[in-house]
């Protein structure tokens, strides 16, 4: 049993640095936001020139400057192999980028707005053979505004220029060659991607940005995490007895006070390097592609089940005995600051069975933003757990005041233990629907979600015992109302076992399918129709079938850009559309395509055609598309009111009326 425990220790600490689950707006490629041109001076034998590369940057968005600190991915030029007689004479030169404060990354960084020149010198042998070259590379860069990043790629550039007798001025240089953007370098040469060129930002609709408080929500979310697990019994009963060794190994209450503040920081660096190993490893974009991959979804939501299984105690999580043996020893050995920093390295040890799976839901919640979550994530975390052990420090009195060590601490790790059974449907569910094998059906996930939420409920009032626990004689205020709050739940969700919608809770269950049960009807005659006209009018990942049909009856094409992984997504579509003041014009006014950019086979080509089309890949995106031309008309990305995309969706109509009337003069 040993052997397994130590086992299941190192699989869950591989774990809290690689997970990775989702919250914000999937993002696309940043070549899609700059267009770039390149040329090559001419340059004679044993002399210098220069390869020039100048990008136009969409307003509103910036690229970061050659030598913009990490994370932020600075432009860099990479030739694949030199001409003959050609080879590269110095460091890449740059015009002057600015200087300031990027909230996404939290420090001072370099960029350019609206344009910028890039210069890589280049120096032909004393004998080169005159004649014309051609240069092949690649250019790779970064783009952001103030709220979100797009993931940094690759885009190619070729050049001519020549080797002659005289040279040429580098101030002076040949005939630019356009460098294609990455809608026109990798978009699938067929009819689903004919359309117009990305769109500028004018022809969007205002309604994008609407996740700035996904972050602070997010914050809110470590702190409660951290708040959870100081109650839990392996961290608890530490907090006397730390703040007994910082009053006892000194009489001056100074050193005492630095002596707790050295011990609380360390604990916040250690949880929050996790956060910035997660952070590098991900980079400050990658984290949607990990939280689309089924297979990653699977495992998630497996290391969720085995945490629940600890914390309602069928076995207990565990490090290597070495480890912790080892970092006791020497917090016992070394004095001062140095055995400090050894307790805090062994509490954080000793107590892993009880913080990881706090830790590894928060990081796997961290998925899906800028790299700023999982790091901020973790430091919001580890903050909150350490404060009491500093607070304490300095107002040792205040111990006086914590309740007693009991079993009301395996109270708390037991429903919690349910908790994370029920997280766990949200990653099974992910996996369920990329791969299509509707196993875990919305009411199948709502069944064990209400049995879950019933057993806390139970269980907190003392109607349900774990092996080994003493009778419950009676429950405090709190407890009441803990087990209120899990069966007012599973009473709330009961309905949907019957296709009622749930509100703010379906964005995180499977969406509705054909055949599910429906009661709705009998009970709401016209939410049925709203709801079954929004699920049964769709063409799914058919482009041609849904432009034929919109040719025949002379309606736009709404385009629904989702993914089974996204959040939001599921969101618009359980509690936006079925409104009737959208579904009503989606049953008049449009044919209506869905496309899931993030399941195979067609997802990437649906990315690309989303890319080309709407200048970008974050989800969800809607747009209204004209079918006869297939040029875009308007479009929004995120989440909207139900207010704002009606008024989203009849803006779209009336241009397209307008434009019918142009065409017909």
């Amino acid at each position: 049993m040993s052997a397994l425990r130590t086992l299941i220790g190192l699989t869950s600490l591989l774990l809290l640095i690689s997970l990775g689950g989702d919250a914000l707006a999937q993002q696309g490629g940043s070549a899609s936001k700059v267009n770039w041109s390149v040329s090559a001076s001419d340059v004679a034998p044993g002399e210098t020139g220069v390869l020039t590369l100048t990008a136009s940057i969409e307003e509103g968005w910036k690229m970061y400057a050659v030598d913009s600190p990490p994370p932020s991915r600075g432009v860099s030029v990479e030739v694949g192999s030199w001409p003959d007689g050609l080879s590269r004479a110095g460091p890449v030169e740059q015009s002057e980028p600015k200087r300031g404060y990027d909230p996404n990354f939290d420090k001072e960084v370099s960029y350019f707005t609206n344009s910028a020149t890039i210069r890589v010198p280049l120096s032909a042998e004393q004998g080169a053979r005159l004649g014309e070259r051609t240069i092949e590379g690649s250019v790779t860069f970064m783009v952001c505004t103030d709220e979100m990043c797009l993931p940094p790629g690759p885009t190619s550039f070729s050049s001519k220029m020549a080797v002659t007798e005289t040279g040429a001025d580098t101030s002076s240089f040949g005939t630019a060659t356009s460098v294609p953007s990455a809608s026109e370098q990798d978009a699938p040469n067929d009819e689903t991607t004919a359309g117009s060129d990305a769109p500028s930002a004018a022809s969007t609709s205002g309604l994008e940005g609407r996740q700035a408080d996904g972050l602070i929500g997010f914050l809110l979310l470590a702190i409660g995490a951290g708040g959870a697990a100081l109650l839990t019994p392996c961290v608890f009963p530490m907090i006397p007895l730390t703040v007994s060794y910082f009053t006892k190994h000194t009489d001056d209450q100074i050193e005492s006070l630095k002596m707790a503040g050295l011990y609380g920081l360390a604990i916040v660096l250690v949880f929050t390097g996790l956060g910035v190993a997660m952070s590098i490893l991900v980079g400050a974009a990658g984290a949607q592609s990990i939280a689309a991959n089924p297979w990653v979804n699977l495992f998630i939501g497996s290391v969720f089940i085995l945490f629940a299984l600890s914390l309602l105690g069928l076995f207990d999580l565990r490090l290597p005995s070495g480890l912790v043996n080892y970092f006791n020893q020497q917090s016992n050995e070394q004095s001062g600051y140095a055995g400090v920093l050894f307790m805090a390295v062994t509490l954080t040890l000793v107590s892993f069975s009880c913080t990881a799976p706090f830790v590894g839901a928060l990081l796997a919640a961290a998925a899906g933003g800028t790299w700023v979550y999982p790091v901020a994530g973790m430091a919001a975390f580890s903050a909150t757990f350490a404060l009491p052990f500093v607070g304490f420090a300095l107002f040792p009195k205040g111990l006086d005041s914590l309740p007693d060590s009991g079993s009301w601490m395996n109270a708390v790790k037991v429903t919690l233990g349910f908790v994370e059974l029920a997280a766990a449907l949200k990653f099974l569910s992910n996996a369920d629907l990329v791969w299509g094998t509707n196993f875990l059906s919305r009411p199948l996930a709502i069944a064990i979600t209400v049995v879950l939420f019933t057993l806390a409920g139970l269980y907190l009032l003392g109607k349900l015992r774990m092996k080994h626990e003493p009778p419950v004689e009676g429950i405090g205020s709190l407890r009441l109302l803990a087990a209120t709050a899990f069966l007012g739940t599973a009473l709330y969700m009961l309905p949907g076992l019957f296709g009622a919608r749930l509100g703010a809770l379906d964005a995180y269950l499977p969406p509705r399918q054909a055949d599910d049960l429906s009661l709705v009807a009998q009970t709401d005659p016209s939410r049925e129709a709203s709801d079954s006209g929004s699920e049964f009018a769709w063409h799914t990942d058919d482009i041609d079938a849904a432009f034929e049909e919109a040719q025949q009856v002379n309606k736009p094409v709404f385009i629904d850009f989702t993914g089974y992984t996204c959040t939001n997504c599921r969101d618009m579509e359980a509690n936006v559309f079925p409104e009737p003041a959208v579904a009503e014009q989606f049953k008049n006014d449009f044919v209506l395509l869905r496309l899931y950019t993030d399941a195979p086979p067609k997802g990437t080509e649906f990315q690309q055609f989303q890319l080309k089309l709407t200048g970008t890949t974050a989800l969800p995106t809607y747009a209204i598309v004209d079918p006869s031309d297939r040029s875009l008309i308007t479009r929004t990305s995120g989440t909207a009111s139900v207010e704002n995309f009606a008024s989203f969706l009849e803006q779209g109509v009336t241009q397209f009326d307008r434009e019918q009337r142009v065409a017909a003069r």
